[in-house]
């Protein structure tokens, strides 16, 4: 394994622009609030996090039909978050202090705003008009059967009246697909990563990256799986607007426009729960990484988690590695979805897994989702956008009204008050963060499933010169696991009171719901 890749030991933060921190007071987070706060994240010293790289998520001009993933200009910044000097300035802020960033690329779609979206639709021998999925409709009604992948937005079909067909939109109307069958829109797709990568960029989180290719027949989806809005498995079927071989092609194009630049990263969002289909994009030619989409669907369970990363270490090419995040902007966050306490111990998972740990802003302080009084987003996913708290009163975040209001829990989940409390979630993302980062076997190290009792997953992390046992207890009750003779040191707990504790592998004691670093010596 080619461990001078930097992005094979990097830890990813992902900073949602609107949300992160605002410079201006207008509410809304922008470029220059995040310039502000980038000391959080990596000043470095301890009292940081020590995060390697930022994924960006987009900040691109948008009417904000999908908060941003409908882009109406590659090549700009929103005037709510700056302009191109601000993200020139980011570039250079982030890269002083040694961290790498990663830009969101949405190529599926654009807005219907775009500029390409205007011409193609304007007249049906526009040379534009094949840069999107036109199609005549069917017995009255769409072409096929394909669904939007949000529930509210129905068919994934619209009929645009100026010239009597449909176009296709995966998401909402406002999202039309691009045609990337058609080389003259691969080719302006590339000419906006070289206008990116140019401008200083580290490499691309591509968004739906299982979408980019449709079935050039526009053939209805199975009747088993026409229900279904998202990728579903079936064991002799495929759908037709979702995963096609043909996407890979694509994929392997994009990257050796990055890989002209440099060691850049591909981070693929790849929404297949089917591991043995997502192997497939990751890896060798292809996207560096994606993320695990299993792993996030976890119920609180050991066995779970173990079945589901024991089947990706066995189904992934040797040299790859999947990317394990809790959250994200379309995921619930973590202390919701399972609880304050098993928050922790997700976290010494996430960071002691072989992958890269990517962390969703707010995590590190058990940032909890929110429930809005008014809803914005189409898909229900305004609880987990809600700004950043960085001290309890929220101004840390704006001097003026939030355009999402702060989570109930903000007194205690915030920067200000976690900073100097050793037992605090953010001390524990920052030691858990700096012990990755010192450990061999954690960043390069093999990965070995141990059997163990019920409620709890344990697992061997090892290079030829370390060995570490990472041990999870999932129960409410404490727990004695024995590993065979011999002796380590408890490096690292979830409680902060139990760290450089001399330990007998035949009896380690776990508390309940709690996860330790044990390096066997």
């Amino acid at each position: 394994m080619d461990t001078e890749q930097w992005w094979r030991s990097a830890v990813i933060y992902q900073i949602y622009p609107r949300s992160f921190a605002d410079s201006d007071g207008d509410g809304i987070g922008d470029l220059p609030g995040i310039i502000d706060h980038l000391d959080h994240l990596n000043n470095g010293t301890s009292r940081s996090l020590g995060i390697d790289a930022v994924w960006l998520s987009p900040f691109y001009p948008s009417p904000q039909a999908d908060f941003g993933y409908d882009i109406s200009d590659y090549r700009a910044v929103d005037p709510v978050y700056g302009d191109l000097a601000d993200f020139g300035k980011l570039v250079d802020e982030v890269h002083q202090r040694g961290m790498r960033l990663i830009v969101d690329l949405v190529m599926n779609h654009t807005s219907d705003q775009h500029p390409w979206f205007a011409e193609s639709r304007s007249d049906r021998t526009n040379p534009k008009r094949d840069w999107y999925i036109w199609a005549d409709g069917r017995d009255g009604g769409p072409p096929n059967n394909w669904l939007s992948s949000f529930e509210r937005c129905g068919a994934a079909w619209t009929l645009d009246p100026t010239t009597g067909q449909y176009y296709l939109h995966s998401f909402t109307p406002q999202q039309p697909d691009l045609n990337l069958r058609n080389p003259r829109v691969r080719a302006a797709i590339e000419d906006v990563w070289r206008f990116w990568l140019e401008l200083g960029v580290d490499g691309f989180r591509i968004d739906v990256a299982h979408r980019l290719i449709k079935d050039s027949l526009l053939r209805d989806n199975p009747g088993p799986l026409a229900a279904f809005r998202r990728h579903h498995s079936h064991p002799e079927l495929r759908q037709f607007n979702i995963d096609r071989p043909e996407s890979h092609d694509l994929l392997r194009e994009l990257r050796r426009v990055l890989d002209g630049y440099g060691d850049g990263l591909l981070l693929g969002e790849v929404p297949i729960s089917d591991d043995s289909r997502l192997v497939e994009y990751f890896g060798a030619d292809g996207m560096h990484t994606v993320f695990h989409i299993a792993f996030w669907e976890q119920p609180w369970d050991a066995a779970a988690f173990r079945t589901t990363v024991d089947g990706m270490s066995a189904l992934a090419r040797p040299d790859a590695l999947p990317t394990y995040a809790l959250a994200t902007h379309d995921i619930s966050r973590t202390v919701s979805r399972y609880g304050p306490a098993q928050a922790r111990v997700a976290a010494l998972m996430q960071f002691t897994l072989r992958g890269l740990p990517c962390v969703y802003y707010g995590e590190e302080i058990g940032m909890a989702d929110s429930a809005p009084p008014v809803v914005f987003d189409v898909d229900g996913r305004d609880g987990q956008r809600v700004p950043m708290q960085w001290e309890p009163t929220g101004t840390g975040f704006t001097t003026g009204t939030p355009w999402l209001p702060f989570g109930r829990d903000i007194a205690t989940a915030n920067v200000r008050v976690q900073d100097h409390d050793p037992g605090s979630m953010l001390n524990l993302y920052r030691r858990l963060i700096g012990y990755r980062h010192a450990s061999e076997a954690l960043r390069f190290g093999d990965y070995e499933s141990l059997r163990s009792p019920r409620d709890t997953y344990v697992y061997r992390r090892r290079t030829a010169g370390e060995e570490l046992i990472i041990a999870l207890n999932f129960a409410d009750r404490p727990i004695v696991l024995g590993f065979g003779e011999g002796a380590g040191m408890l490096e690292l707990s979830t409680s902060a009171d139990r760290e450089r504790v001399p330990v007998r592998l035949t009896a380690v004691h776990l508390d309940e719901l709690e996860g330790v670093i044990i390096r066997v010596v």
